[in-house]
């Protein structure tokens, strides 16, 4: 983690994580410029940050360069569906179930979830705007399923 409290994602690990060797980002991002540029249309930036990693188990410290953890998840999410790449899609899966988790504890303990949507907005390209009224739509959609819908439900059928 960074000062600034972001967080990174090692290039080195960016590969092991997909099944692939520790150099495979550097590689594909010099040697690819198809797959770098597949990337970047779905909002890759590949800003790569280099930071030094203090190692505990030995002496010393080495350089890491490092993607940003939106970044990995966009690299993680093109392997998927461009690639087929089953490493990434167990990933994706694992991440999805997690924050899954996450969403309905804050939900059930009476948390915002509102964090969701930034992220609902950014990855589908769509303003808050654009947002508000598709949720709208669904809402209404869910009301009209209910055969009690928009009747006072106070006064009983069978009274």
């Amino acid at each position: 983690m960074m000062p600034s409290g972001e967080k990174r994602i090692g290039t080195s690990g960016v590969g092991f994580a997909l099944g692939r060797s520790d150099r495979w980002f550097y590689t594909r991002s010099k040697k690819a410029p198809k797959w770098l540029k597949g990337l970047q249309d779905i909002g890759f930036q590949g800003d790569l940050v280099e930071l030094k990693i203090i190692r505990q188990d030995k002496r010393g410290m080495s350089l890491a360069k490092t993607i940003s953890l939106r970044d990995f998840v966009k690299l993680v999410t093109y392997e998927a569906i461009v690639q087929r790449n089953l490493k990434a899609i167990i990933l994706l899966a694992a991440f999805a179930e997690t924050g899954l988790e996450r969403i309905l504890d804050d939900a059930f303990a009476g948390r915002s979830i509102e964090f969701i949507l930034e992220k609902i907005v950014h990855y589908s390209k769509w303003t808050y705007e654009e947002l508000e009224e598709v949720l709208q739509y669904n809402r209404e959609e869910v009301w009209a399923l209910y055969p009690w819908s928009g009747q006072d439900l106070s006064k009983s059928a069978f009274t």
